[in-house]
């Protein structure tokens, strides 16, 4: 039953994105269009940066999503790095809300399967275990951002100080989203030559490129530290309990009289 409730989701959201390819491939030049006529207009209002801000605390929050797409736009309109402060600002703040929610209302926000279960509260054991070294591998992995901020949250032994300090440096990571959407818009400008659209294309996809490895590297990384983490905590947890074993076996055996005693 659980399996075929899966595949019905998996096809339902691949018909979705077909379905949003083909009318984007239909409709490009009028959505193109749309996008950069949307861009100009809050490039030239005083507050706008204010309002991006807000989307990207907004969505800070899980489980709401559009954290990517609310970054990517912002290097979009502003480019980068101009874009870079309100993305940044509005990553910290959200973060520093979801903190303060989660740790008031004392629950998980997010349901997860059973497989996936296991390994956040892995990845949990292992944050705890690891420090500030693992907080930081994990801010800077790949794993979205709301849900970094509901991992580190749910961590009874991380203080507020601890939970602000990984998060003003790793927030700083959203740049390479700003740095995409400001590509994306010189891509999208008619008005540059078709050699400097090539150029950066060019660009563009050798950094991507360069970034999605770089993700990749972190991710491995990330959970090879779990793993070994989860390996020494349970190596420690066998240890203890052989000890505690030995010294039973020796209090039973002190305690009880021997044959001549007797």
């Amino acid at each position: 039953m659980l399996q075929h409730k899966r595949l019905l989701t998996v096809g339902f959201v691949a018909i979705l994105l077909l379905c949003s390819v083909v009318v984007f491939i239909k409709n490009r030049s009028v959505i193109i269009e749309l996008i950069q006529e949307t861009a100009l207009e809050l490039r030239t209002r005083p507050y706008s940066s204010l309002l991006l801000s807000f989307f990207i605390a907004l969505t800070s929050i899980p489980p709401l999503i559009g954290f990517t797409f609310i970054t990517t736009l912002t290097g979009f309109i502003y480019g980068f790095p101009g874009g870079v402060l309100p993305a940044v600002c509005g990553a910290f703040v959200g973060a520093t809300v979801a903190f303060g929610l989660i740790r008031q209302f004392n629950f998980q926000i997010m349901r997860f399967s059973n497989s996936k279960q296991e390994k956040f509260i892995a990845i949990q054991e292992a944050i705890e275990q690891g420090g500030f070294k693992m907080r930081m591998l994990i801010r800077l992995s790949p794993i979205p951002w709301p849900i970094t901020n509901m991992m580190l949250s749910l961590l009874p032994t991380i203080t507020f100080d601890q939970f602000m300090t990984v998060t003003a440096i790793s927030s700083f990571k959203v740049s390479l989203e700003v740095w995409v959407g400001s590509q994306l818009a010189d891509l999208s400008n008619p008005d540059l030559p078709a050699s400097t659209h090539r150029i950066t294309m060019i660009t563009m996809g050798c950094s991507v490129f360069i970034l999605v490895v770089v993700a990749w590297w972190l991710y491995r990384l990330t959970m090879q530290k779990v793993e070994m983490i989860q390996k020494s905590g349970r190596l420690a947890m066998y240890r203890k309990d052989d000890i505690e074993e030995i010294s039973l076996v020796d209090t039973t055996t002190v305690s009880s009289p021997s044959k001549k005693q007797m």
